[in-house]
């Protein structure tokens, strides 16, 4: 019957049938023997909002406390900071967006909180009765000037929904049975005073009414992250205190702050010469502030001296600065003398292949700028809870906008085909609250390299195609990031 109504035109439906509600209708589509349902229909089913942005043709569903975005181009979507690749991209209509059963089961269904099956027979999706899991989960508390954070370690990733009142919120873990330390926790913060963790809930008790709780997920590993803050003065929906709220007045020149790497007592790399990694980037940043200032920038520097400067305070000293975009400037280093060009990175918790993530390990070593004591190895262990926060997470599609355009600058400044724009948990990076990206410039063991850095012409070049990357991201901010540059081979016209 399915076949011949598809091959009358007819319009077909599903069903999305769940056992606590009565079933919803959904728009189908048959198309080269693939069945389409309509997200559309499926999100308003289950309580859920959809957007479409016609600028970057991207969706955006918001559900149960999670959201989820994806486009019509590639076979992947992004559940809060976790990629889940897909059979076969969305259909788009302009605002009405199709999907194959598979995105329902792999994207919704667990935003919802629910595990489906497909039938094709029926044309029914079903929640299945899921099993009762056992997930550990550690509690961990850090108090950051205006804003709480309390994260919660899961031992696997868990479905949840949010349920928030003037005095608490609660997560709701469904299908599992959660266990802790302690199932209570008392606690000194000035705005939560009391942690539970009981059956499938964890409830945060908090400190005085009227407190506003943002939640959202991280992986690798799982982890739950609730920013309690007070309310602020002004319209509803006022961003969060400590984030930026909205672009720069046009009025305002930019700032771009430039972040020398290593310096004082962290050396960093060392050539074959004799050249020090945190001298030659104190030189070259002192070259490309030069350049910018004159091109009518606001240029701040994390460090003008051989001083050392903590990974955490430069990224303060960014945010301090309100900055539009942030460039920490290095020099790279192999094993292999001959290694050459320029490498681009911007933040990911996890590395794009495992070159970046030995890099990204040397250049976290970096020691602190003062002695830790025990209160801020406690401190740092919780922020290390949350690497991936909103400061950053919410930057990163202007992050690697920027850092294409800069590593497509540096190869023809160089010559050299693209070494590729990479990713990797680099902690300069992370809490900067801009679109940040970390630069190897060229490598410094190699010899002839090393001696290029060395060198006024050199930095000068540096310095110029730095700033005209800069000028090209400001002038494409709505721009699709541009194509890599690759020349061509010898004896191509």
């Amino acid at each position: 019957m399915l076949t011949a109504a598809v091959a009358r035109g007819e319009d077909v439906t599903a069903v999305l049938s769940r056992p606590d509600k009565p079933a919803a209708s959904l728009r189908a589509e048959e198309r080269d023997g693939r069945t389409y349902l309509s997200l559309n229909d499926a999100v308003a089913a289950l309580d859920g909002t959809m957007t479409f942005d016609e600028r970057t043709r991207s969706y955006e569903v918001k559900l149960k406390g999670r959201s989820a975005v994806f486009g019509v181009d590639a076979a992947l979507a992004v559940v809060d900071t976790k990629l889940v690749p897909l059979g076969a991209p969305v259909r788009g209509q302009g605002a009405l967006a199709w999907a194959e059963p598979e995105f329902f089961q792999r994207v919704l269904g667990p935003m919802a909180g629910l595990s489906l099956t497909w039938d094709r027979a029926t044309r029914a999706l079903s929640v299945r009765k899921g099993e009762i899991a056992e997930i550990a989960v550690e509690p961990s508390v850090a108090d950051l000037g205006e804003m709480t954070k309390v994260v919660f370690r899961f031992s696997q990733t868990p479905s949840y929904a949010v349920e928030a009142t003037a005095e608490q919120v609660v997560l709701h873990v469904p299908n599992a049975r959660l266990s802790a330390t302690s199932s209570e926790r008392l606690l000194d913060s000035p705005r939560v005073a009391r942690l539970l963790v009981r059956g499938g809930d964890l409830t945060i008790v908090f400190r005085e009414k009227g407190l506003l709780a943002n939640v959202y997920a991280l992986g690798a590993p799982p982890r739950l992250v609730v920013d309690v803050t007070r309310r602020t003065s002004g319209a509803p929906g006022a961003r969060t205190p400590g984030l930026a709220n909205g672009p720069p007045p046009a009025s305002r020149a930019k700032t771009v702050v430039l972040d020398p790497g290593h310096g004082g007592v962290e050396e960093g790399a060392r050539g074959p010469g004799g050249l020090f990694e945190k001298d030659a980037t104190l030189a070259l940043t002192k070259t490309v502030q030069e350049v910018l200032q004159r091109r009518g920038y606001r240029v701040v520097v994390t460090r003008s001296s051989d001083a050392t400067v903590g990974l955490d305070d430069r990224a303060a000293a960014a945010n301090a600065a309100k900055a539009d975009v942030f460039l920490s400037i290095h020099c790279n280093a192999s094993r292999a003398a001959t290694a050459h060009g320029t490498e681009v990175y911007y933040l990911s918790l996890d590395a794009s292949d495992r070159a970046a993530a030995l890099l990204a390990e040397s250049e976290n070593a970096a020691p602190a700028a003062t002695p830790n004591t025990a209160d801020k190895n406690a401190a740092v262990r919780d922020l290390d809870l949350i690497l991936w926060d909103l400061a950053q997470n919410q930057h990163l599609s202007a992050s690697a906008r920027l850092a294409e355009i800069v590593q497509a600058d540096f190869n023809r400044l160089l010559g050299i085909t693209t070494r590729g724009v990479k990713q990797a948990p680099f902690r300069v990076l992370i809490g900067v609250n801009a679109p940040a990206v970390l630069v190897e410039v060229a490598f410094i063991t190699n010899p002839d390299e090393e001696a290029r850095i060395g060198s006024d012409e050199f930095r000068r070049q540096v310095a110029d195609t730095l700033a005209g990357s800069v000028d090209t991201y400001f002038r494409t901010a709505d721009d699709v990031a541009p194509v890599p540059y690759a020349p061509k081979p010898p004896g191509k016209s």
